[in-house]
């Protein structure tokens, strides 16, 4: 019997030739919903039986309770905010089957328009932020197993990242091991790791919470680990790195206790932010310049203002340049000359000295012990720091999102080209039909905000050159070799 889905289907092949598009076209970004009780077997195996009973018990039971959230009575007191509903397809039946059926998705990639799709967990995003090491490792462990042996059959199409854990570099580098034994060629980050404050103050410091007990650490700058192991067994292993928001929420982020859409604007480029600051500023991308990081789910419009604000600061933040601000070369005699001249403005027929209210007010406050806030990128000039942040990092787009034109030097201002790649997010609630995916990016073209070469770079050329700077063999054996 023809289904819905194979009359559009005949309809999108004949669609996608009108566009005229000649090239190949990659998903970096499509999602894998999990049958839980099809992961099972994995988790069981992986976890054992007694902490997959305790997983069971306590962290599963605790996912699915929080679906049903307690009521806005009771948020409104505790500040629980407000977590999605109704995220899944369920008008059209093959919307909700595509992406938990590798098969279903493999036969209707071509009409979609799509010929090598890289997928990420739904279920399993948020396992990477569990605490109790064990149980974290072995849900790690156990997801990798199923993704690689129910997706392995079609990984000439498409192919499942692995999810690593990034408590430490020790259970990082075994799950990257793991994961290039099983045949996966690509890896989701968390965007970082709560932990606690050794010392947390009693007394509120500014810009800190009241008692706060928790901070986040994104890896690359104040870590209290050296993750640079990691970044090197990744480049030996030929594995692509790419982080993936929701593996590891970021507190504070989602504050609204009542409105789902207001936490989900912008939830993801709010998270991925902080980190490719500090990959960058933490001179990672210095230290290892050929090892690209995708930043995935969050657009590329948000990368644009932060080489802006850093190249900025490298101008005006250099020790070589902060020479007119060093309290040595202040001449007081000189300013106390100013305050007797023009000091009785400031508080006419008032006792108060502003000559001695100058002598005795610090102004300055002490520089840390590495005055060099740039001293690990060893940047020379604003084309060099640009060059060096456009080479590293790549950013996911979503087919819908009009900013991506902004990944142009024709239109950003940056000099420099930033590195956009398509993500279509099928198998989630955002992508009400996967055939209208290639069509809606499109239309960057044919609205004149991007050219047919910059769509090609868009949906093509970077996500395949991400991919083989890893690993250059990445698609042997593929529909792309």
């Amino acid at each position: 019997m023809k289904t819905e889905r194979d009359a559009r289907s005949s309809t999108d092949r004949s669609r996608r030739e009108e566009l005229g598009i000649s090239h190949p076209i990659i998903d970096m970004d499509g999602h894998v919903v999990e049958l839980f009780q099809a992961t099972v077997p994995y988790l069981r195996e992986a976890l054992g039986p007694t902490l997959f009973t305790r997983y069971i018990e306590r962290e599963h039971a605790l996912l699915y309770a929080g679906r049903t959230p307690a009521p806005l009575s009771e948020r409104i007191h505790t500040r629980v905010p407000q977590r999605g509903w109704w995220t899944q397809h369920t008008k059209v039946t093959a919307e909700r089957a595509i992406p938990m059926f590798p098969r279903l998705l493999y036969e209707q990639m071509s009409s979609f328009g799509l010929d090598y799709a890289v997928l990420y967990p739904t279920n399993a995003l948020t396992i990477c932020s569990i605490d109790e090491p064990d149980v974290r490792q072995g849900l790690c462990r156990g997801y990798n197993d199923y993704f690689a042996a129910v997706y392995g059959p079609f990984a000439d199409r498409m192919t499942a990242a692995g999810v690593v854990p990034m408590h430490d570099p020790g259970e990082a580098i075994a799950e990257l091991e793991h994961c290039k034994s099983i045949g996966i060629k690509t890896v989701a980050l968390p965007e970082g790791v709560l932990r606690p404050i050794e010392q947390p103050r009693q007394q509120t410091a500014r810009w800190m919470y009241p008692n706060q007990t928790h901070w986040f650490d994104v890896f690359g700058l104040d870590s209290i680990h050296d993750y640079d192991p990691v970044w090197q067994r990744a480049a030996d292993l030929g594995l692509a790195i790419t982080f993936h928001g929701g593996l590891s929420p970021r507190p504070g982020v989602c504050t609204s206790i009542s409105n789902f859409s207001y936490n989900h604007v912008g939830m993801f480029m709010q998270s991925m932010y902080p980190l490719c600051k500090a990959l960058f500023m933490g001179g990672v991308t210095k230290r290892f310049p050929t090892l690209p990081f995708a930043f995935l789910e969050c657009g590329v419009s948000w990368a644009v203002p932060l080489l802006a604000d850093m190249t900025e600061h490298w101008e005006k933040r250099r020790p070589s340049t902060m020479g007119d601000f060093d309290p040595a070369a202040l001449n007081l005699a000189e300013l106390v000359a100013y305050a007797d001249r023009y000091g009785g403005d400031l508080s006419p027929g008032s006792e108060v000295s502003i000559r001695e209210a100058l002598l005795d007010t610090p102004i300055f406050s002490e520089p840390p012990d590495e005055r060099d806030d740039w001293a690990q990128l060893d940047a020379n000039s604003r084309a060099e720091l640009a060059e060096r942040f456009a080479q590293s990092f790549y950013f996911g787009c979503e087919a819908d999102d009009r900013t991506v034109s902004l990944a142009s030097s024709r239109h950003n201002g940056l000099g420099v080209d930033l590195n956009a790649t398509l993500g279509s997010d099928i198998g989630h609630w955002d992508v009400a039909h996967a055939d209208h995916v290639v069509p809606e990016a499109w239309e960057l073209v044919t609205s004149g905000w991007m050219t047919e070469e910059e769509f090609r770079g868009f949906t093509y050329d970077n996500a395949r050159r991400f991919l083989t700077t890893s690993a250059p063999d990445f698609f042997k054996g593929t529909a792309l070799a």
